[in-house]
């Protein structure tokens, strides 16, 4: 009995022994799978780890409270607008925000006060006035101030708010109707606050985008949002370089305001809305800063923005097209030249009809709204690369831009009622009938006189109901081809005596009115 006892007591301590080892070996490797655990949670961190702690204790009061002095609020006096017909009180001038669905261009930012002042009113009593609503930034503490040119479009008056309550007169220092920009100068005995560009290239969709302006007229407004989007390209009717797109709300009269970054720079200037209503609808776009910074410079050095000119016609290439020259979808892309101006920088460089551009300065082409953007863009007397697939070969040429020319613009005449210096003028300038007029004016290659391309306030055009881009036909009778018949006609009508002149005036589409003008 004691043996086997011994024996059942070596067996039991055998049995514990290789139960205490395999418990050991157990922990050992359940503590090394746990270790191989966290050391994997801690190198598989989430994106969002290296952002650290943001804390936003005070929100934006310190950013706001320091960028706001450098904005400024826009009260307009607006003259007639060129595209306005009485019998067309709805015409795009005084359109409200709208959308009519994907493909539409999208509305300006309007900034006029939503009654229509011509609705109702006889054409010879229609106001030469209406007043509007907008916003600027200093960015010279010279008293220089950026704002859409839409806002100052037109303007007979611009008065500048600052942001001790002082009121301004501004002057127009030059526009760029391709991005649809303005530079103002206003005169202060004082250095003005200004605001610094930021730089757009370093902008990423999600930063934080503050936006400043007068919606409604309420000044000084701050909406918070983030960039939405980058390098949007709208519409035609739209500026014609890439967009920040932003869902701060920005709705009318924040048109010129700029928008800032979470450190207070400027990072573009608001400028239009998408919006099926009219009212902020989350889609906003600003230019960009750094477009802002090279327009601005531009007019404070030459007044102007001169344009890059290639010389070629082009058309996109369609699947059709593409078809056609045997491309495959991946290269279904770039501008298909159409036609190569004669000694232009596109026939010197080499580029032949046929041509597909498919980069221009070491920039890609998608289309012809690309390749224009691009070519204009580009500073004249830059020696660019331009690559072409010509069949199948593709080709890289080399050519010199040139500045493109708007044409020259066409020499004006007031209509005055005598000779004498002295004398009132009826209240009208006039120019020659040239493409570009006709261009501007939206008038028919079959309507001949002179243009009207001013009307002054109160004047007896105006009482008259004249309006710029109406077309003077005939005056007593006699038609008038040129500017200089046209102030000719007064003249002899004032020298016989006359206290009127009879006036055949036809709009854009041709439809005809007798309208008298006095004389004195």
């Amino acid at each position: 009995m004691h043996t086997l006892r011994n024996n059942q007591n070596l067996r039991f301590g055998k049995l514990f022994l290789v139960i205490a080892i395999s418990a050991i070996f157990i922990s050992v490797a359940f503590l090394l799978r746990t270790e191989s655990a966290v050391h994997a949670i801690e190198v598989q961190k989430p994106v969002s780890a290296e952002l650290g702690n943001l804390t936003m204790t005070s929100g934006f009061a310190e950013v706001i409270e320091s960028v706001t002095p450098a904005v400024v609020s826009l009260a307009v006096t607006k003259k007639t607008p060129a595209a306005y017909s009485p019998k067309n009180p709805d015409s795009d001038f005084f359109k409200e925000f709208r959308w009519n669905g994907p493909g539409q261009p999208p509305s300006w930012f309007w900034d006029f006060f939503p009654k229509n002042p011509f609705q109702n009113s006889p054409r010879g009593n229609v106001p030469r006035q209406f007043s509007g609503v907008g916003a600027g930034v200093i960015f010279d503490s010279d008293g220089l101030i950026v704002t859409n040119l839409h806002v100052i479009e037109h303007a007979a008056d611009i008065r500048v708010t600052l942001h001790d309550g002082t009121v301004h007169s501004a002057e127009v220092v030059g526009v760029d109707k391709w991005t649809d920009l303005a530079v103002l100068r206003v005169d202060s005995d004082e250095p003005l606050p200004y605001a610094e560009f930021g730089n757009t290239q370093q902008v990423r969709v999600g930063d934080w985008a503050i936006a400043i302006g007068d919606p409604f007229g309420l000044s000084k407004s701050v909406s918070l949002g983030i960039v939405s989007a980058m390098g949007r390209n709208l519409a035609d009717d739209s500026p014609k370089v890439p967009l920040l797109q932003i869902d701060a709300a920005v709705n009318r009269g924040n048109s010129g305001g700029p928008l800032f970054n979470a450190a207070g720079e400027v990072i573009g200037i608001n400028t239009m809305i998408i919006s099926p209503s009219g009212a902020s609808a989350g889609v906003g776009f600003a230019v960009p800063s750094s477009v802002v910074r090279d327009i601005v410079d531009a007019i404070e050095r030459e007044g102007q923005v001169t344009r890059g000119w290639l010389g070629v016609g082009i058309q996109n290439v369609t699947p059709q097209i593409a078809g056609a020259l045997n491309m495959n979808d991946q290269d279904a892309h770039g501008a298909l030249v159409s036609s190569v101006d004669p000694n232009s920088p596109a026939d010197l460089a080499g580029v032949m009809v046929g041509d597909i551009i498919v980069e221009f300065d070491g920039k890609h082409v998608t289309d012809i709204r690309a390749l224009s953007k691009i070519v204009k863009l580009t500073t004249p007397g830059s020696n660019v690369s331009i690559l072409v697939l010509r069949g199948e070969e593709s080709i890289e040429l080399r050519g010199i831009v040139e500045t493109l020319v708007y044409g020259e613009p066409a020499e004006e005449t007031k209509l005055a009622s005598s000779n004498g210096a002295n004398e009132p003028q009826i209240g009208a300038a006039v120019a020659t009938l040239t493409p570009e007029l006709r261009h501007k004016y939206q008038i028919n290659e079959s309507i001949s006189g002179v243009v009207i391309t001013d009307v002054q306030v109160d004047s007896p055009a105006a009482k008259a109901g004249l309006k710029e881009g109406d077309v003077i036909v005939s005056i007593n009778n006699q038609s008038v081809s040129s500017s200089q018949d046209a102030s000719q006609a007064i003249v002899s009508a004032t020298g016989a005596g006359n206290t009127s002149a009879l006036l055949l005036v036809a709009d854009g589409k041709g439809e005809q009115l007798f309208i008298v003008v006095a004389l004195s």
